[in-house]
């Protein structure tokens, strides 16, 4: 195959060299870019002498010696002329400057990756410890509130017994006024009896007179005897009466209450108080799984559940959404109207 010189001192570039060739063999660039499997823009770099970094300067004596066979100009020729443009030192100094880039590059990745871990361990370890603060929190407000409960509960258990102790006083007070009562009533008789014997003894003689008075004793001890038993009948019919009118008042008060009524179902073992709108402690306590409480009282009520997921509530019949605390995991503080 016959390859064509040029004098050097025509000082002619590669990049010339390689284009007059091209055009003297009538061939374009995309031509020659496909007939060696290069891209085009690598083509047209190589003619312009465009010698670009991303290029190694290995493979770039190899694509410009594959040219100059293809337009057939002489390699020796070409390589040295490649050679006075690009100094040898640049060409092996080229891996050395890759390498070292490779090695700061993964010591720099190297540090990202030290620095991510941190963060990541940073972030676990503030979630871990705000979900123990929250826990903490939650465990505390359960404990004050068991102890409120119980203490409200022993006062409560004080106060019935009070109001158990002053109601024996007044049953065993009210049978004492009625015994004191009749035995007044009796000795009133007995001093009649006496006054009418003496009375007897002195007018023995007079019939009229003693008849008389027999008969005003008679009268008087029947009006005697009788006053205890009208009095002791008259109290009872005012027991009676009194007896019957709080059962009416308190079955319209049960028939108002019963539709104000609060029904709570347990399904596993919860703390619970319940207080209305006069500050009554309708419950307060812990409650176990199966146990149910229908409590009814004045509105509103301000319901405490210490775990809302362990508990139906329903309040005049239609159940009380309880979703939003459950979610949360906190412990649900309502005021039903």
């Amino acid at each position: 195959m016959k390859t064509e010189t040029y004098p050097e001192e025509a000082n002619l570039t590669t990049g010339q060299i390689l284009r007059q060739a091209r055009e003297k063999h009538e061939l374009s660039q995309q031509t020659v870019a496909d007939r060696l499997c290069l891209k085009l823009s690598t083509v047209r770099d190589i003619e312009e002498d465009n010698i670009t970094s991303n290029i190694s300067p290995t493979f770039l004596r190899g694509y410009i010696r594959a040219y100059a066979k293809l337009v057939q100009v002489s390699e020796s020729e070409i390589l040295s002329i490649l050679d006075k443009q690009i100094p040898s030192r640049a060409i092996k100094t080229a891996p050395m400057q890759s390498f070292s880039a490779g090695k700061k590059r993964k010591k720099r990745d190297g540090w990202l990756m030290k620095i991510t871990w941190v963060v990541i361990i940073v972030l676990l370890g503030m979630t871990f410890l705000w979900w123990w603060q929250n826990y903490k929190v939650q465990q505390t407000e359960l404990s004050s509130m068991a102890t409120e409960s119980t203490a409200q509960n022993t006062q409560l258990t004080g106060s019935e017994n009070n109001l158990v102790a002053s109601t024996a006083r007044e049953n065993n007070v009210a049978p004492l006024k009625e015994n004191q009562s009749v035995t007044a009533a009796q000795d009133g008789v007995s001093q009649e009896k006496t006054l009418s014997a003496e009375a007897n003894s002195t007018e023995v003689n007079s019939n009229a007179p003693v008849s008389s008075s027999s008969v005003s004793t008679a009268t008087n001890q029947s009006a005697t005897n009788a006053t205890p038993e009208n009095t002791t009948a008259a109290a009872n019919a005012e027991v009676n009466n009194a007896v019957v009118s709080p059962s009416s008042t308190d079955v319209n008060s049960i028939t108002t209450a019963s539709n104000d009524e609060l029904v709570i179902d347990f399904s596993d073992e919860c703390w619970l108080a319940v207080k209305d709108a006069k500050g009554k402690v309708l419950f307060s306590g812990i409650k176990k799984k199966g146990d149910s409480l229908k409590l009814s009282g004045n509105l509103p009520y301000s319901v405490n559940i210490g775990a809302p997921a362990k508990v139906k509530v329903q309040f005049r019949g239609k159940p009380v959404d309880l979703s939003s605390f459950v979610k949360k995991g906190i412990t649900a503080k309502l005021t039903l109207k």
